[in-house]
């Protein structure tokens, strides 16, 4: 036998004992040492996947927030090209009502002018057409008043003209009595 196991036989129990306890510590060391690696290995590697997992999510990240921007980009390119559309639209479009404006104000004031030179023309006519008829109506009256003169003249010509006969005639008829008188006198 060899000299340990000879020791260990010798051994009074007690120390049978602790050697055996001192075994299974040595054995509890040795599988805990194992165990601490394998969760030293276990934790290593959780960490290397954590952060390799971290790196593809901080790059997966980092490419949808670049995505984003162009998309934004995109949108506000878009939204801007749209705006100056509008603006440009609303630009023509204003400057045809100005021109439409400036069109209607020209039309408004030529027709102003030819509606002033057309009540001109008309006073003038109508104050011409007064004129005349002021002027015929003053020839009338002139006319009318020769006319009367004339008549009244007519008048007293034709009352003088029964007058000397009607005096011619009272004449005959004094003498034809006077006649008649003298021939029923002389008979």
């Amino acid at each position: 036998m060899s000299d340990i196991a000879k020791l260990v036989e010798e051994e009074p129990d007690e120390l049978r004992q602790v050697n055996l306890q001192l075994r299974q510590m040595e054995q509890t060391v040795f599988a805990l040492r194992e165990e601490l690696e394998r969760l030293q290995v276990e934790k290593d590697q959780a960490v290397q996947d954590a952060v390799s997992n971290s790196v593809d999510e901080i790059k997966q990240l980092k490419e949808t927030a670049q995505a984003l921007r162009d998309e934004l980009e995109l949108h506000r390119a878009a939204a801007e090209s749209r705006v100056q559309e509008a603006i440009s639209g609303s630009a023509s479009e204003i400057k045809q009502l100005k021109e439409t404006s400036q069109a209607l104000r020209d039309e408004l004031e030529r027709l102003q002018v030819e509606k002033a030179d057309a009540v001109q023309d008309a006073t003038r006519a109508g104050q011409d057409e007064i004129r005349q008829l002021k002027e015929t109506v003053a020839s009338l009256r002139e006319e009318l008043e020769t006319m009367r003169f004339d008549s009244i003249e007519k008048l007293q010509e034709q009352e003088r003209i029964a007058r000397d006969e009607l005096g011619q005639l009272q004449q005959t008829v004094v003498e034809m009595r006077d006649e008649l008188e003298k021939i029923k006198g002389g008979k």
